[in-house]
């Protein structure tokens, strides 16, 4: 195999799901009830985006409700295109979860792509990874806090991120 496409394969994206991969703010309602999970669709070009990305994909999201994440996940139809998908309990758990997929992966580059600056860009700058906000849903406006919540990007639409990994699937 040429060293190029071993690059290329050896490649992490961990993403978040809520406001991150479809949009939450204006399809949910608080305590995201049962029959607003029927109505959630991916944002344009995600799953373009999962389906073209040489590497290995996670997705790591927190559950208040029992099951509703798995019903996202079914209705959005994008557990096809993930190694990985993990449902934590709390915000917190999340970053010893990116410690596990990385563990699993030892990737030889690794994203994170969020929307929020106090969990998943924090997160992902903790441990040295590459993050990138996306801007969009109740956490759009909020502003970072620290250093550690600094994206290394900040994307308005889920499409903008065919062209941070346009180069041959490297930004």
């Amino acid at each position: 195999m040429p060293a190029k496409k071993f690059l290329r394969a050896n490649q992490l994206i961990i993403f978040d799901l809520d406001d991150t991969l479809f949009d939450c703010s204006s399809q949910m309602r608080a305590g995201h009830e049962q029959e607003d999970v029927q109505q959630v669709v991916p944002f344009p070009g995600v799953l373009s985006f999962l389906a073209s990305f040489p590497g290995k994909k996670a997705l790591v999201t927190k559950e208040t409700v029992p099951g509703l994440q798995q019903q996202k996940i079914t209705i959005l139809g994008v557990r096809r295109f993930f190694d990985d998908i993990i449902i934590c309990q709390t915000v917190e758990e999340k970053k010893s979860r990116f410690r596990q997929v990385l563990a699993k992966y030892h990737p030889q580059k690794c994203w994170v792509v969020g929307d929020r600056l106090d969990a998943e860009i924090r997160f992902g700058n903790e441990l040295g990874l590459k993050t990138i906000r996306l801007r969009h849903g109740k956490h759009r406006e909020r502003k970072p806090q620290n250093g550690l919540e600094v994206p290394d990007a900040e994307i308005s639409c889920f499409t903008e991120l065919h062209t941070i990994f346009s180069s041959e699937g490297r930004p």
